[in-house]
């Protein structure tokens, strides 16, 4: 199957660091196109469905200066970890921002504060961040490939939603061999994908 996500390696970094402002588009639209879909997932996983968006744009957007300036140091760990790490920092700080509010509270936020609130294990990130890449993996195969819209509707209906086997068959007017087919034919490509978007993060 051809590959379905870019590859990256350390000279997608080395680019992005290296190359002056304006002139990095294409590097940064490859790197957006990798790991947005996971970045937003993760997101989710870690603060919810409200500002998954913006917080994915926020670090992002911090992520410009950390490449640019060369911060990140692969010896000291994967990148994936390092991108995870920054998105649950943000998180932090947004949940900070939104109690002050509440509380109609001026007190200016320490960032260093909010950073440290409840911080997740290690092991902890990186079994979220596999939960994101299945999840990113699973939206990508049925938005972005060709399925045929009944084989994405009975995927959806049986597996997303949780119907049981009987009642799909009943919904789709389709034998058991038929439904169970559809699935492991659409989990196959979804495992191939988490494999390319996995892989791929750990070459950098």
């Amino acid at each position: 199957m051809a590959a379905t996500f870019p590859e990256t390696s350390f000279t997608l970094i080395a680019k992005i660091k290296d190359l002056p402002p304006g002139q990095d588009a294409a590097a940064w639209a490859r790197f957006w196109n990798l790991y947005a879909p996971a970045m937003r997932a993760f997101a989710v996983f870690k603060g919810g469905e409200s500002g998954a968006d913006d917080i994915v744009m926020t670090v992002l957007g911090k992520l410009v200066e950390v490449l640019r300036t060369g911060r990140f140091d692969p010896r000291k760990g994967a990148f994936h970890s390092y991108l995870a790490t920054m998105i649950v920092n943000e998180v932090h700080m947004q949940r900070r921002k939104d109690e002050v509010r509440k509380k109609d509270d001026h007190v200016e936020l320490d960032e260093t504060m909010a950073e440290n609130l409840a911080a997740p294990t290690s092991e902890e990130i990186d079994a979220d961040w596999q939960r994101a890449i299945l999840a990113a993996a699973v939206e990508h195969v049925l938005t972005k490939t060709a399925l045929s819209d009944r084989d994405r509707a009975v995927y959806r209906f049986y597996v997303q939603e949780g119907h049981s086997l009987d009642e799909t068959v009943a919904e789709f007017h389709l034998g058991r061999n038929n439904v169970s087919q559809i699935k492991t034919r659409i989990e196959k490509r979804i495992a191939a994908i988490g494999r390319e978007m996995a892989a791929a993060a750990e070459r950098l």
